[in-house]
């Protein structure tokens, strides 16, 4: 009886460990793929511009840092507007490329700054940044 009680636990704890990475394995996985529900019509209506941007960091660690503006003409609110960005170096060469999400909501005909998005780590050598808005979210009104 003993011998059972202890193979079964054996086995409920071997079926449990795979159970947990296999959640664990969906979760990254699905985590890595944008949240934003894909709507042309809704990113079509949205206004986008890229006031400013700097370089922060003391040479060692570098981000990008911009300044953008976000226009909603859609009916509905929208949120989780998503940016991408990429760097080049000064002779124009490709160094790094990511993604931003913004949280905020932009409510239906106003207009937002966003000032101090801190975009991500990129290289040391980055002298150009291009960004563009390629997602955005219906919000809950």
């Amino acid at each position: 009886m003993k011998t059972s009680a202890i193979s079964t636990f054996k086995q409920l704890h071997h079926s449990a460990g795979i159970f947990l990475l296999s959640l664990s394995i969906i979760g990254f996985l699905t985590g890595c793929q944008p949240a934003s529900v894909e709507d042309p019509v809704l990113l079509k209506n949205t206004y986008f511009e890229m006031v400013d941007w700097h370089i922060s960091g003391f040479g060692i660690i570098n981000s990008p840092v911009a300044w953008v503006r976000i226009g909603n003409s859609n009916k509905v609110p929208i949120k989780d507007m998503v940016l991408k960005y990429v760097t080049y170096d000064i002779e124009g060469h490709k160094l790094d490329e990511g993604t931003f999400t913004i949280e905020e909501t932009v409510q239906p005909g106003e207009v937002k700054n966003f000032i101090e998005l801190y975009l991500g780590l990129v290289d040391l050598h980055t002298e150009q940044l291009r960004v563009e808005l390629i997602s955005v979210t219906p919000a809950d009104e």
